[in-house]
């Protein structure tokens, strides 16, 4: 079973004018660089980082190894708002035919690779859920996993609707796991 991660990196600040990955970093948050470095720690082929074009990268840490399948890809849309970088992330993964995706976004504090492969495993000992949330706080929370049969709706997201919107929809099967401690 094959899964793809996306990260999506490309979130603007309209008052400092910079993305709000590299903002966390230039305020020593170090959140989204260690998130990526989760990520990169779980078996997601490939992971994508999906950054704006005027992007200069300084943020993001050297790969965990030489064989990791990371890479970037520049979203040209992301301006326009989180369903059109969301959208360049799964063009980008779509041709390898993932069984599913793992949406992260790079302002969400504490993404761990246990929590990740939480997700990932109750995927593959369910293989017909839509998709594997969290609820952190009561609260829908990303990352989450969307299997392929969601594709097309993530592919038809707007502004206005998002992805909780669809976790909410009773036409999609899945489950919302608890908070649970790691250690």
């Amino acid at each position: 079973m094959k899964v793809a991660g996306i990260y999506l990196a490309a979130g603007h600040n309209r008052r400092t004018g910079i993305s709000k990955a590299a903002r966390q970093q230039l305020q020593e948050f170090p959140g989204s660089r260690a998130s990526l470095r989760e990520l990169e720690c779980c078996i997601l082929e490939p992971l994508v980082v999906v950054v704006r074009a005027n992007d200069t990268l300084e943020w993001l840490p050297p790969a965990v190894n030489k064989q990791s399948a990371r890479r970037t890809e520049t979203c040209l849309t992301a301006h326009l708002g989180l369903s059109f970088s969301l959208r360049c992330g799964l063009n980008a993964v779509l041709p390898l035919q993932p069984d599913a995706v793992i949406v992260a976004q790079a302002d969400q504090p504490g993404v761990t690779s246990l929590h990740v492969n939480r997700l990932i495993n109750t995927f593959r000992q369910s293989p017909e859920l839509d998709y594997v949330a969290d609820a952190g706080c009561g609260l829908l929370m990303p990352p989450a996993l969307f299997s392929k049969a969601m594709f097309n709706a993530l592919q038809g997201l707007n502004e206005d609707e998002g992805m909780a919107g669809l976790l909410r929809s009773p036409d999609y099967k899945g489950v919302v796991l608890e908070a649970k401690a790691e250690v």
